[in-house]
């Protein structure tokens, strides 16, 4: 994943596939759900911590769908995630929302666990394009593993005669890579790593796609859910936070000039990159955390 985003940063010129008359992405990620069902150490959306039923307004992200998407270009892929997204029972209906606003790839990412209680829409969708990215985030010599690769293997017998899946499906095994802590644990609290050298900070980045969320443009996964995830520790009045959460993302209704200024931030280090390691410690992805997870709901904001 590293090399991946220093590849990218490095070689990939966005001016090729922007059309000159909209602010250009390379990939835009939206939240279903914050909280899952699975408590991976070092997740990027830092759902590891928020427990099922951090549920997002599904009402207001379909309006800011509605606002944003028509006035923006995404050049590679919009992505439907969390959390778990399937935690959602108006998942579809966001995906539906993603897929008649864009002309880019639309990705549903997901677990696995629930995927056979959704078999009908989601194979809908696929049908429709969409490409269904399970990320296999438990080992399959696990119990729980067992279990989630036999539903999948379940869902691809069930599917094969239904959709394309050489085209729809991707798979992947993260339980298998190797992942960092995105934020500092001490003592069951959250800080921020502060290394000093945001540069650095940035070219480890595993999640830098610009969010849409809560009536916002906001630069990565970390600082877009910050409230959500300091709220499932108590810490959102912590002083080491306090200069994070005045980070001021971009109204989804701004005046185009700020749209410009936003796309051109997003492939540049800022400083909330001080959030993350600038030398980060690398473990085994299937890690769990073993904390109590907390329902956090959607954050009240306006800047």
């Amino acid at each position: 994943m590293r090399k991946f985003q220093r590849f990218y940063k490095n070689n990939f010129d966005e001016s090729l596939f922007s059309p000159s008359d909209k602010p250009t992405f390379r990939a835009v990620n939206v939240h279903a759900h914050n909280g899952c069902n699975l408590a991976c150490q070092g997740c990027n959306h830092n759902s590891s911590v928020l427990a099922p039923g951090s549920s997002i307004i599904v009402d207001q992200m379909l309006n800011d769908l509605d606002t944003i998407l028509p006035r923006i270009h995404i050049w590679s892929h919009i992505s439907l995630l969390g959390g778990e997204p399937m935690l959602e029972p108006r998942c579809s209906e966001i995906l539906t929302k993603m897929v008649e606003l864009v002309d880019c790839r639309v990705k549903l990412f997901s677990n696995a666990t629930l995927l056979h209680k959704n078999y009908d829409w989601v194979i809908e969708h696929m049908r429709r394009g969409v490409i269904l990215r399970l990320a296999m985030h438990n080992s399959p010599y696990s119990a729980k593993g067992k279990i989630i690769y036999k539903n999948v293997n379940e869902f691809i017998e069930y599917a094969m005669d239904k959709v394309d899946l050489d085209s729809t499906l991707n798979i992947t095994e993260p339980w298998n890579e190797k992942w960092f802590e995105m934020l500092k644990w001490e003592d069951n609290k959250f800080y921020p790593y502060e290394d000093n050298d945001v540069e650095s900070s940035w070219s480890h980045c595993t999640c830098p796609q610009m969010q849409i969320y809560n009536g916002y443009l906001w630069k990565c996964a970390s600082i877009a859910y910050l409230r959500e995830t300091l709220g499932s520790t108590q810490q959102l009045d912590d002083s080491a936070w306090q200069k994070y959460l005045k980070y001021k993302p971009t109204r989804v209704d701004a005046p185009i000039e700020d749209i410009y200024k936003m796309a051109d931030g997003q492939n540049k280090a800022n400083y909330i990159c001080n959030m993350c390691p600038a030398n980060p410690k690398w473990f085994r992805a299937h890690k769990q955390l073993t904390n109590v997870k907390q329902v956090v709901p959607q954050s009240k904001i306006d800047f």
